[in-house]
């Protein structure tokens, strides 16, 4: 286990969120914790809103243990029943709010869920769950009066999230509170933040980019966290300038967008750690970034639901060098590159990653079969290809998403590399289209960048150059814009079920 020297060595302060909230309600009162458009919380305020929600939760007939679900855009509201169900040792499950009813049913009927917490913007989403089990999840408890707020167990469950987006089976992955302080402490002893430091969350607050690696690291510092009720380019660029944040995390196309729009000079000004993950920042945007905020730290991370987020950091001084890299590991985490037979590769051979730390998952909740199958001898299974090189860590893709082309296996990841160094494609996306003899056929779908027009032609004649035949796409198209996941990310798999559909419709052949 190697730590990089970048990176320090601050022992966590405190062994769980809700001791971080008593001591900073205790010892810096009138510093602000929390704000939004409409509100401005110091660590007192908070404190006391926790307190009383608390009370109401219990009121409710919430215990120790107790699963409670909670769906919402980026309210107070929402931190606050977030931080009431830690505080009485009942464990949290942050719901997806792009879910349908049958979907989120499903996961309260997995949890065996004793309450669900909905805003008035996804009541419909609740709609499959028992009324007697559904809260509006509002400021109701400002009448209960505060309970005291306790420190609570650190080896107790706290949190249940969510690994399956909006496809595929639900997978709940379990964390105690000790791992989940300790995976938003990771993010402190990396970007080196303090006390002073502020963020503002433009990321749906079920993510955990939104309540690990923002709010629960602000929170174990003392630090301010701000919330973007819901992502709008403007609205983010307006909350920045109202409320200057010193810390930034979301993927690369929305650090994007961002960074284009009107207002942008002064909004990003006050911006000092900037971290995107999620995908590879291009190095033309690190280039931009860096000439026009030259002050800014850019910080590449990788992460996972499975882990409690962060996995690896590539520091600064290599964003411009190794900017496709997700650099070293974080402290006390232990990364493996496996192959198919068990073993480590050599490296810069491409393998599975395997982490081992103290954020590790406890096991999938109800789940012990998919359990056993991620987790072996202690180490988790990230599904992710890597490759290490010169010490410094690169994710391929995914192993299910490589494509087998009549036995020839090519690695998306690689080809969308490449398809961004060209001047006109903004973000990529390859993948796989079934064939009947083949198996699959290599595709890229991409966004244009403004101002520019795809030439495919050109496009596949570079590729040509630095790729086997085999591996060049048969069709690179436009698709503006590409769909995305709920945390932002090109979902891959949504862009192929765009296109085998207009295939199935007849409004596209399958071969050129």
């Amino acid at each position: 286990m190697t730590k990089h020297p970048y990176f320090d060595d601050r022992p966590i302060p405190f062994p769980t969120l809700s001791s971080a909230l008593i001591h900073w309600a205790t010892t810096t009162p009138d510093a602000l914790a929390l704000t939004t458009s409409t509100t401005e919380w110091t660590y007192a305020a908070f404190a006391e809103h926790v307190a009383r929600c608390g009370r109401w939760l219990a009121d409710q007939g919430i215990k120790p243990g107790d699963r409670v679900v909670i769906v919402g855009h980026n309210t107070a509201s929402w931190v606050v029943h977030y931080m009431a169900v830690l505080s009485l040792g009942a464990v949290i499950a942050p719901a997806n709010n792009r879910l349908n009813p049958s979907q989120f049913a499903d996961q309260v009927a997995l949890l065996d869920a004793a309450l669900v917490l909905a805003d008035d913007a996804h009541t419909e989403i609740a709609g499959g769950v028992p009324a007697g089990k559904v809260r509006h999840l509002a400021d109701d408890y400002l009448t209960a009066t505060p309970a005291p707020l306790l420190p609570v167990d650190p080896n107790a469950l706290a949190l249940i999230s969510f690994t399956s987006g909006t496809t595929g089976k639900p997978k709940g992955a379990m964390l105690a509170q000790r791992a989940l302080a300790e995976a938003s402490w990771a993010f402190a002893r990396v970007l080196r933040t303090g006390q002073h430091d502020s963020t503002l969350v433009v990321v749906p607050m079920f993510h955990n980019t939104g309540f690990v690696d923002q709010f629960g690291h602000m929170l174990l510092l003392g630090g301010r966290t701000d919330l973007l009720y819901k992502f709008r380019t403007q609205d983010a660029v307006a909350a920045l300038t109202a409320r200057p944040v010193t810390y930034l995390a979301a993927v690369p196309s929305l650090h994007r967008l961002i960074m284009l729009a009107d207002g942008a000079d002064q909004a990003l000004d006050s911006v000092r750690v900037l971290l995107y993950g999620g995908s590879p920042m291009p190095v033309a945007w690190i280039d931009e970034l860096l000439a026009k905020w030259p002050r800014m730290q850019l910080f590449h991370g990788y992460g996972m639901t499975e882990y409690g987020s962060a996995v690896s950091f590539l520091p600064p001084e290599h964003a411009e060098s190794r900017g496709e890299s997700v650099g070293f590991a974080v402290p006390e985490t232990r990364i493996r590159i496996v192959g198919e037979n068990g073993q480590d590769v050599e490296p810069g051979t491409v393998g599975e990653m395997w982490v081992q730390g103290p954020t590790l998952m406890q096991g999938y909740w109800r789940q012990p079969e998919l359990t056993a199958a991620k987790i072996s001898d202690g180490w988790l299974r990230t599904g992710d290809l890597a490759r290490l090189d010169d010490e410094f860590y690169y994710i391929e893709g995914r192993v299910d998403d490589v494509i087998n082309r009549g036995g020839e296996k090519i690695l998306p990841a690689h080809v969308e590399g490449l398809l961004s160094e060209l001047g006109s494609v903004g973000v990529s996306c390859v993948f796989g289209m079934a064939d009947a003899v083949l198996q699959n056929r290599i595709w890229a779908a991409v966004e244009e960048r403004p101002g520019h027009l795809l030439d495919e032609e050109h496009a596949r004649r570079v590729l040509l150059e630095k790729l086997p035949d085999y591996a060049v796409p048969e069709r690179i198209t436009v698709l503006n814009p590409l769909p995305r996941t709920a945390s932002g990310k090109v979902d891959r798999r949504a862009v192929a079920a765009h296109f085998t559909k207009l295939i199935d419709n007849g409004a596209l052949t399958a071969r050129r």
